[in-house]
């Protein structure tokens, strides 16, 4: 698996794989990590997978309608 590069609240670099950094995200022990587009910076840029009932756009999942075969 991928590790991502992260910048700690106490300004050390380290790189964790994705499963790690949801919880530093959401523990807030990180000032930022870095995705092909450049640093994301949580609480400031929209990050995928957090869920935290902020989002005020479309719920594009409506639209889907599910085939069974």
């Amino acid at each position: 698996m991928k590790e991502i590069s992260v910048v700690y609240q106490d300004g050390m670099m380290g790189a964790v794989e994705s499963q790690v950094l949801q919880e530093l995200i959401e523990r807030d022990e990180i000032v930022k990590f870095h995705r092909s587009e450049g640093w994301v910076y949580p609480g400031v840029d929209p990050i995928r997978g957090v869920a935290d009932g902020s989002y005020q756009g479309p719920d594009r999942r409506l639209n889907h309608v599910s085939v069974a075969m």
